[in-house]
């Protein structure tokens, strides 16, 4: 009889197999499948879109099939079904089945993005070819079967790209390590203060003027292969144009620049016992009082819905100096005829007026606005459809539905989530958002903690602000430190203490897969810890926090921090 291992995720022990995020449902035996890739025949039952997907992925099961030869018999069957016909309605469920016995494998999803959670399950179960004693492919805890879905639709990475330019391959990159972690949406960070760099069919001389250089811009060619390439992974883009602050890159198209307030204004910096520099780019803001900011803004959101599919675009609305709409006169009296007494709500205004132009052109789409203490306190009014993304702080996360019942959320909080913290600033001095944030943090965040309804919290999000980050360093600002998060959003909510053992394990496992694809990924513990996880990180007492041992710590205190965090509440 043989001997199976279930797992329902309710916080207890994981089983070994080196899947993250751990899939929701598991039975795993105990035999292992070895199998060359030639004895692999392939049976897809499928529609036209489940085959586009598994002509793109299919490479991760069937490997190199030149060496093989064409009419040999075929020792395993490798099944790929779909559930029902589309007939061509939209499919967006994630869910998916997966079995491996020593007849085959059967992969079974009911949408086509199901299928591609399928493949990244799948990729992380197969050994690479050559690792065992045989040189076939293993996969190990035979009989297996999984049945598997996400817990939150949106599971995110924040790309900046207006702070530096990011080359092609290197997005590309970024997608298929979000695709192997089952995070879903890429939030494109394309505009901001220091360029714009998207081209636009609207405004032609537009990204010519506003990007680093002019062959450091995305063309709408480039933008729409993205998309493709993105959804063909099950990511989907969605895109920021930053408004109406951090809009000073726009102001250097002529056309355009009496529109931008504060364009030449200095934004200086204190070096602490250096100096004071000049500092730059300064923040600038659209002139809410003038037609021209939002005839730009019609125009730019052509442009975006002709690029991007998704629903969502993001479109700032926050960080506003107040101070360059004060400085300008022609606003101080459009603020006296509007009847306001409060320069907030002139970035209502703005927000409302921009939305209304974005209904105009495509009612199906919603905006998605940044979210801080700063907004809840400047009383901003937001309309019952739109997404709010927090990035403040985990302590004011409970104000959201305090101050915004009618809205659905997107946790950011920089204290946990924004990854290009604790290196420093731009000008060399320490990071505004405190310490590195390590993986541990990150796994302990839990988004339903903070006394928001779990049907108002659609997911979260890692941030990495690109002032100090390019081609040769945004993965290692995601890997690993991302998959925790990943693992949180996808997985129910634990209930227990998490299996430090396990997610190292597979943390580590993961990272090797990205290895294999060439993505890099950074060390997060000592070698020594990797290859004995269970003598690091047993359990001995109840943890909270790591501490490293340091002269002046007792032994004893030494290997376990005891020092309980605060709950949020």
């Amino acid at each position: 009889m043989r001997n199976l291992f279930v797992v329902l995720i309710l916080g207890i022990s994981l089983a070994a197999i080196n899947v993250i995020p751990y899939p929701k449902h598991v039975e795993s035996g105990s035999e292992t499948l070895e199998f060359s890739r030639c004895d692999l025949n392939l049976e897809p039952l499928l529609d036209e879109a489940f085959t586009e997907i598994l002509e793109v992925h299919k490479g991760i099961i069937l490997g190199d099939q030149r060496p093989c030869q064409p009419d040999a018999p075929k020792a395993l069957t490798v099944k790929i079904l779909q559930r029902e016909a589309l007939n061509g309605s939209e499919c967006a469920s994630e869910e998916y089945e997966l079995e491996v016995n020593k007849q085959g494998i059967t992969v079974v999803s009911g949408c086509p993005v199901g299928l591609i959670r399928a493949f990244a399950t799948l990729e992380q179960l197969i050994q690479k070819d050559g690792e065992s004693a045989t040189g076939k492919a293993v996969i190990e805890d035979v009989p297996l079967r999984i049945k598997d879905e996400p817990r939150f639709g949106y599971r995110g990475i924040m790309m900046d790209t207006a702070r530096h330019f990011l080359k092609r391959a290197t997005i590309n990159a970024v997608i298929d390590g979000m695709m192997l972690a089952k995070l879903n949406v890429l939030h494109w960070h394309i505009t901001d203060d220091d360029s714009f760099a998207m081209e636009s069919k609207q405004i032609p001389g537009l990204a010519g003027s506003a990007a680093f250089d002019k062959n450091e811009i995305y063309s709408a060619v480039q933008i729409k292969n993205f998309v493709k390439y993105a959804k063909q992974r099950g990511v989907r883009i969605i895109p920021e144009i930053e408004s109406p602050g951090h809009a000073r890159a726009i102001g250097k198209y002529k056309p355009l620049n009496d529109a931008i307030t504060c364009f030449n204004s200095i934004w200086p910096h204190n070096l602490r016992e250096y100096h004071k520099i000049r500092g730059g780019p300064p923040t600038a803001a659209f002139d809410p009082s003038m037609n021209k900011s939002y005839e730009f803004m019609k125009s730019i959101l052509k442009d975006v819905i002709e690029y991007f599919e998704d629903d969502l675009i993001h479109l700032g609305g926050d960080e506003v100096m107040y101070s360059c709409w004060r400085g300008r006169q022609s606003i101080m009296d459009f603020m006296k005829k509007q009847g306001f007494t409060r320069v907030q709500q002139l970035l209502d205004y703005f927000i409302g007026r921009t939305r209304n132009v974005l209904k105009e052109l495509n009612s199906k789409k919603k905006v998605v606005y940044w979210s801080n203490r700063d907004t809840m306190n400047a009383k901003i009014k937001y309309a019952p459809g739109d997404v709010l993304q927090f990035w403040g702080h985990t302590n004011e996360i409970h104000r959201l539905e305090e101050e915004y019942p009618n809205n659905k959320y997107i946790l950011s909080p920089y204290d946990v989530l924004y990854l290009d913290c604790g290196v420093g600033n731009k000008y060399g001095g320490p990071s505004w958002c405190g310490n590195y944030k390590v993986w541990l943090d990150i796994y302990r965040f839990e988004p339903t903690d903070y006394n928001v309804s779990e049907s108002k919290i659609l997911g979260a999000e890692g941030a990495t602000w690109a002032e100090l980050i390019d081609d040769s360093n945004i993965e290692l600002k995601f890997w690993p430190r991302l998959l925790p998060l990943a693992e949180t959003l996808w997985m129910p909510k634990r209930t227990e203490e998490m299996d430090l053992v396990s997610l190292i394990k597979r943390m580590n496992a993961f990272s090797k897969k990205l290895n294999e694809r060439g993505i890099p990924s950074n060390a997060f513990i000592r070698q020594y810890c990797e290859i004995h996880t269970e003598e690091c990180f047993a359990k001995r007492l109840s943890l909270i926090h790591i501490s490293e041992p340091t002269r002046r710590t007792p032994i004893s205190y030494a290997v376990f921090c005891l020092k309980k965090k605060k709950k949020k509440k």
